[in-house]
């Protein structure tokens, strides 16, 4: 049983994925909703039962460059503008949980090694994650057109 607290980090955690591929489909390729859809896809992984195990577990195959090359390749097939924010969206999830102690297993199934960068933080501690929420709104106001006065 996951508790209420543990819960709560989850969808903090899945909904900053999805904020960051929003905002980086909608900015960089117009393409919000592959961006959000992108941006969350590696964490398909939590509907894996437990019974699977490795390489099917959280942080597993879905977080491999792997399984990101051949999602933007399915998606190239119909459209590469598309294809484009796939590739950027999914690519900043794994950065994002590269930053975390577990880190990724990026080269799987070449290496099953979880890399892992250091930066004294995590990226779904509080303060990155409200840095990386205001960072996003910002961005996505400003493009809307509006400016500050």
């Amino acid at each position: 049983m996951v508790s209420l607290e543990h819960a709560v980090f989850l969808t903090v955690a899945i909904a900053t994925h999805g904020v960051v591929g929003y905002t980086l489909g909608k900015v960089l390729f117009d393409r919000p909703t592959a961006g959000l859809l992108a941006g969350v896809a590696p964490d398909v992984d939590f509907l894996f039962p437990n019974a699977l195990g490795w390489p099917f577990v959280h942080r597993g195959i879905t977080h491999t460059l792997l399984v990101g090359a051949l999602v933007v390749g399915i998606v190239a097939y119909r459209n590469r503008q598309t294809a484009a924010a796939v590739a950027v969206t999914y690519g900043s999830h794994l950065l994002i949980d590269t930053t975390t102690p577990k880190g990724v297993p990026h080269l799987y199934p070449l290496f099953e090694t979880n890399y892992y960068l250091d930066l004294g933080t995590t990226g779904h501690s509080p303060i990155p994650t409200v840095a990386i929420w205001t960072c996003c709104l910002a961005v996505l106001w400003l493009s809307s057109g509006r400016r500050l006065s």
